[in-house]
């Protein structure tokens, strides 16, 4: 009896570890990877904003996530398709910031059964895109700019917190100077700096102190620029009751929002509903991964524009499409 116990103890013991072993294989069978590369994705607040977004989506599926930063070119979009197409990623979410450079790549992953997602720029290649354009949204930002500008006593003199390295900011910044001609005929644009993150614009910010010192407006390419030029004039004990200066920045980042409920020197930033519009992009690439359904009506969209104030902050995030 005591032998036949043993042996049933055993049958037992080994349908448990075969049922275990088969869970960690079916685990592994439905293991998803996701590439994820933006512009600044550790240092730029919007883009931690929208990585977070995304990492939380891969967090509740349980999906592993390679992210890259693409501050540093196309040389560094290379090394994460590579790294991509090794680990067999399945959905790709990528800032297009300059396609040309790496489109073999791109269709290597693709061929591999990858779901692209373009965000920002047009695609050759990849099924799903979010676009916006640079130059009309630099073109919204200058716009703003000047008009406050042209309405309200002071030199008349703007900067911009710029980011030269990167061809779509560059577009983005023919638009801010386009759209500040517009509507400040009298203003003159008197420097543009590399501020593409919070740091950056702190340095840009003492430096215009020096330099500048009568500046009445600074406009960044994004908020992060901005948001840094306000701590660094906050530091150096200016206010927008005692100075008049006026910064403007774009999409509506966390860290714009704050300053701008601050109701001081930032005041305005222009909302594109980003984490949204990348969330959105990344739930079409998922639905197609699972189901191979693509849905060619939602293959591109495009952003909807929003200036925000303090007046209409409470806007923020009603640009659903």
């Amino acid at each position: 009896m005591k032998g036949r116990k043993s042996v049933f103890g055993l049958f037992v013991l080994v349908v448990v570890m075969g049922t275990m072993l088969l869970g960690c294989k079916k685990t592994d069978s439905n293991q998803i990877t996701v590439g994820l590369a933006l512009s600044g994705i550790q240092t730029n607040s919007i883009f931690i904003d929208m990585r977070r977004a995304i990492e939380a989506k891969c967090e509740k599926e349980g999906w592993k996530l390679i992210a890259a930063d693409l501050l540093e070119g196309p040389p560094k979009m290379i090394t994460f398709l590579e790294n991509c197409i090794n680990a067999k990623a399945k959905i790709i979410i990528y800032q297009n910031i300059a396609e040309d450079a790496y489109v073999d790549l791109l269709q290597r992953a693709k061929d591999q059964g990858a779901i692209l997602g373009s965000y920002d720029n047009p695609t050759t290649v990849a099924q799903y895109t979010s676009l916006a354009s640079n130059f009309e949204l630099g073109r919204a930002i200058g716009r703003e700019c000047g008009k406050w500008v042209e309405a309200n006593p002071g030199s008349k003199k703007a900067a911009i917190c710029g980011y030269s390295l990167l061809d779509f900011l560059v577009v983005r910044e023919q638009g801010m100077r386009a759209g500040f001609a517009e509507t400040c005929p009298s203003g003159q644009i008197v420097i543009s700096v590399d501020a593409g993150f919070v740091q950056q614009g702190v340095a840009a910010g003492e430096n215009f102190l020096q330099a500048y010192p009568d500046l009445q407006a600074v406009m960044g390419i994004n908020d992060s620029g901005p948001v840094g030029v306000w701590e660094a004039y906050k530091a150096a004990g200016m206010s927008f009751e005692k100075n008049h200066v006026g910064l403007f920045g774009c999409d509506a980042s966390e860290d714009a929002l704050r300053a701008l409920r601050a109701n001081d020197m930032f005041l305005c930033t222009i909302n594109l509903d980003v984490v949204n519009q990348v969330v959105q992009l990344f739930d079409r690439c998922m639905r197609m991964a699972q189901t191979g359904v693509y849905e060619a009506d939602q293959a591109e969209v495009t952003f909807p524009m929003q200036a925000i104030y303090l007046e209409n902050i409470d806007d923020v995030g009603k640009l659903v499409l």
